[in-house]
């Protein structure tokens, strides 16, 4: 059953997913479906995988995430803080989003006989081989931030995605009336959190036939790419925008900057997911609409307190849970600009 982690508020907990088929946009079934009905199968191996517990063992860390985003500059940030007070090394690296690059990293990170890997994966799909060079090599890997679309038991740390998806799009729709035609700027495709953003994003649309949806389109969380889309965008669909829904905040923030150069920003509202301060200090000054917050120094720090638990063969049981997803918006910005931000 999935169990909910209220952010700072709940003490650090241990994840076990067992993700089988493929998430929806890279083939017919959501990962935790497929978690759920095998997770028998995961005791079971994690059971039998198990080492004893080694609770003062100093550890050496591999940590390689697919670029290096204002999110997952604060994420590092957790995954320092978090390596400090376990007393461990920490080999920290950056993909750039290139899968290959990862698997490369991996690779070596297995020659460097870390005691533990941590993958943000730049691709859920493609980086499925990694878990199979990991448990060659003895290895546990931990997916952090990005499900990984494989068969074989592994521990993960991370957002509700789904839920994320849902809520800005919610957000969205309230703000243009029910109606109305969208734009979505989707994540990388193929990664976790576009699949499930879109999934979260389709849910809410299926409860409203007046809303259409104009164009969906990958800008790689970019912030240039969003723009130079939404540019092309504004000239195929001129005067027909009610409003676009980002995946993350830095795709956001390039459709704004699109907008305020047409003069058009007070017309169509924007909505994005991770609550970045760029897109803080926008809700705050009236220009972005809203946010979803992510804790990106609470999930950093969550992954590393789950691989080093694991490194150190203390009991990991098998079961999901996220951290939660909170609404951002110019009623409670100062809560964030306030405290991580100020």
């Amino acid at each position: 059953m999935k169990k909910v982690l209220k952010t700072r508020l709940l003490p650090l907990l241990l994840v076990v997913v067992l993700l089988g088929g493929m998430i929806a946009g890279c083939g017919p079934a959501p990962a935790q479906k497929a978690a759920e009905t095998q997770k028998a199968t995961v005791t079971e191996k994690a059971a039998e995988t198990q080492k004893a517990a080694e609770p003062d063992k100093k550890l050496k860390i591999g940590v390689t995430v697919y670029y290096m985003s204002e999110f997952v500059t604060l994420m590092k940030n957790g995954i320092e803080q978090e390596a400090k007070a376990q007393n461990a090394d920490l080999i920290f690296l950056d993909a750039n989003n290139d899968v290959n690059k990862q698997l490369s990293q991996i690779e070596n990170l297995i020659a460097q006989k870390v005691d533990v890997i941590v993958v943000a994966a730049v691709d859920s799909d493609a980086i499925v081989p990694a878990v199979d060079m990991a448990k060659n090599a003895n290895i546990p890997l931990v997916g952090l931030n990005m499900l990984i679309n494989t068969t074989e038991p592994y521990y993960y740390a991370g957002p509700d995605d789904v839920k994320a998806g849902e809520l800005e799009m919610q957000a969205a729709i309230d703000k243009i009336g029910g109606k109305g035609n969208i734009l979505i700027l989707e994540g990388p495709i193929g990664c976790s959190a576009q699949t499930q953003r879109h999934e979260g994003n389709h849910n809410i649309l299926a409860k409203y036939p007046d809303v259409k949806i104009l164009a969906e389109k990958t800008a790689n969380w970019s912030r240039a790419e969003a723009l130079a889309l939404t540019e092309n965008w504004l000239q195929s669909f001129s005067g027909q925008i009610d409003a676009i829904i980002a995946h993350n905040d830095e795709m956001s923030l390039g459709a704004i900057q699109a907008l305020e150069a047409k003069g058009l920003k007070s017309e169509i509202p924007v909505t994005g997911v991770d609550a970045i301060k760029d897109a803080c200090v926008s809700i705050k000054n009236g220009v972005m609409d809203m946010t979803v917050f992510q804790d990106a120094v609470l999930e950093g720090s969550l992954g590393i307190k789950v691989a080093a638990m694991v490194a150190r063969g203390e009991k990991v049981e098998p079961m999901q849970q996220l951290i939660e997803m909170k609404v951002i918006n110019k009623d409670n910005v100062d809560s964030l600009l306030t405290t991580i931000y100020k």
